[in-house]
């Protein structure tokens, strides 16, 4: 069909209505098909012209920032795909650079860089005290100078945003347990109703309204009176809150990744962080800010039970020859008076605690990765002394648990026999006070070449571990008569030289 522009539409039009030529005579006069001239010519339609796309104009100025975001993401394009870098983080650092210019439109200046298409949601409401939404998010942190993924508990209260996460190892019932406790202590009350995804730890089967909960789940929310919901299969919009919380929580404390010595640090860092949102920040579409509306909420909340409900899993272990149980595939030692028994474990996100008959066998803590066992050097020495020939290689003595000082003795010991010197030194442990004997060790680490002996030296004992018989209290020193000393320096040359 010959394309129709302006030009021969009103040829075709003028022809037909002004001049009264037939539409054959038209088409043989314009060399169009007659087809095209009774489309046109009675102005039933319009002539749709080319397609153009419009042109779009960039200023140099916005070329400028479109280079300076291209660099910085790809600055930052090794970081870890959840905590990459958001569209405020990128304004921030914008700003820093002396750049004026709104977030709303940096924000639209990277979609169109990543040719994304602005995500469609419907505005909820709710009311103050009746839910708080809760999700699991990933991380990542250096703990103790090692780069780790971390498990973050995320938890919002959709009327005033007021927002708590913890952080855990591992998204184990406990975790998820424990980060409900932290939560509403966090809030001091609980909402009426919870929201989840379909979590393991709180749906046996089924979603949404069909979800059948786990039985652990059901006493934990008994205890704190709420009531939980789930939503339906891929509908997190329906807890938009807490799918937002995820990426905020990893841009105010995972961007740069904090560096902590351990758990109870990072988990610090977090509440802080998660303290200055709420202080600082106004939602755009609230009448106040997230602090003045969580104080408000806060009254509608529900009170806390007397007691907090207890988190650990508690189940039955079976002590191996090796003195040694089995939780989680890792193994953790007992003393040597509980081999072969049968043991009750508590465990928590951080501990394993183990119990005989309701007294506490051993505090252990929770081995964080596959090889992480937890030996403990002194349960082994009673069959350490009636086994030497195994103390060179004893797995206890090489990979054990055991304070700084005593590591170190072993680094640092330049003796042929160091796991004898080492054995030797826990024995010391039955007969001296704890911190006085790892006082001695850290004595004699610091002489560069510690040893037994002079561990002994630094306890005021003998080779043979037996106290030295010196008594303080019978030692008697007389008192110098210092008269005696200056009437010697009278009649001393020395003096008569200066009496000159």
């Amino acid at each position: 069909m010959t394309r129709i522009d302006a030009n021969l539409y009103g040829m075709i039009r003028r022809m037909y209505v002004a001049e009264g030529y037939s539409q054959r005579h038209i088409s043989r006069v314009l060399n169009i098909s007659r087809k095209t001239v009774r489309k046109y010519c009675e102005g039933a339609c319009l002539p749709k012209g080319k397609k153009t796309e419009p042109s779009v104009y960039k200023s140099e100025e916005r070329l400028a920032i479109e280079k300076v975001i291209e660099d910085i993401y790809e600055a930052n394009k090794d970081a870890p795909k959840k905590q990459q870098l958001n569209s405020r983080i990128v304004w921030e650092m914008l700003l820093e650079s002396g750049y004026r210019i709104g977030h709303s439109t940096i924000r639209r200046y990277i979609r169109e860089l990543r040719g994304e298409k602005p995500e469609i949601f419907i505005p909820l409401e709710f009311e103050p005290g009746e839910m708080i939404q809760i999700d699991w998010g990933d991380a990542y942190a250096y703990i103790s100078d090692v780069k780790t993924k971390v498990s973050v508990f995320c938890s919002v209260l959709p009327y005033s945003f007021g927002i708590y996460c913890a952080v855990f190892p591992d998204k184990k019932n406990a975790s998820f347990f424990t980060g409900h406790v932290m939560a509403f202590e966090h809030f001091n009350g609980v909402p009426r109703y919870a929201l989840y995804d379909n979590l393991r730890s709180s749906v046996l089967e089924g979603s949404g309204e069909n979800a059948i909960k786990q039985e652990n789940f059901k006493k934990l929310e008994a205890h704190y009176a709420f009531e939980s919901k789930f939503c339906n299969i891929e509908s997190g919009n329906e807890k938009g809150g807490v799918e937002n919380l995820v990426s905020i929580v990893r841009s105010i404390a995972f961007v740069p990744m904090p560096r902590v010595d351990d758990y109870r640090q990072l988990q610090e860092h977090v509440t802080r962080k998660c303290v200055q949102y709420s202080e600082n920040h106004r939602i755009k579409t609230r009448p106040r800010s997230i602090k003045d509306m969580l104080e408000e909420e806060r009254p509608y909340l529900m009170p806390l039970p007397v007691y907090p409900w207890d988190p650990c899993e508690e189940f039955k272990v079976k002590v191996h020859s090796d003195l040694t149980v089995r939780v989680e595939n890792l193994r953790y030692s007992v003393p040597g008076e509980y081999a072969e028994m049968t043991l009750t474990a508590k465990v928590s996100p951080f501990n394993v605690d183990l119990y005989k008959s309701g007294e506490l066998v051993w505090k252990h803590k929770k081995g964080m990765h596959a090889t992480d066992h937890q030996y403990i050097p002194e349960h082994y020495l009673d069959i350490l002394l009636s086994k030497p020939r195994a103390i060179p290689n004893a797995v206890p003595i090489k990979r054990g648990v055991m304070p700084a000082e005593m590591s170190d003795f072993l680094k640092l010991c330049k003796e042929p026999d160091k796991n004898f010197h080492f054995v030797d030194i826990l024995l010391l442990g039955r007969k001296t006070d704890a911190d006085k004997l790892l006082w001695a060790v850290r004595q004699a680490n610091l002489t560069g070449s510690p040893s037994y002996d002079k561990v002994c030296l630094y306890l005021g004992m003998r080779a043979d571990g037996s106290s030295d018989d010196l008594n303080m209290e019978d030692i008697k020193v007389d008192p110098v008569d210092f008269e005696l000393f200056d009437r010697l320096m009278e009649g001393s040359e020395y003096s008569n030289d200066n009496d000159k």
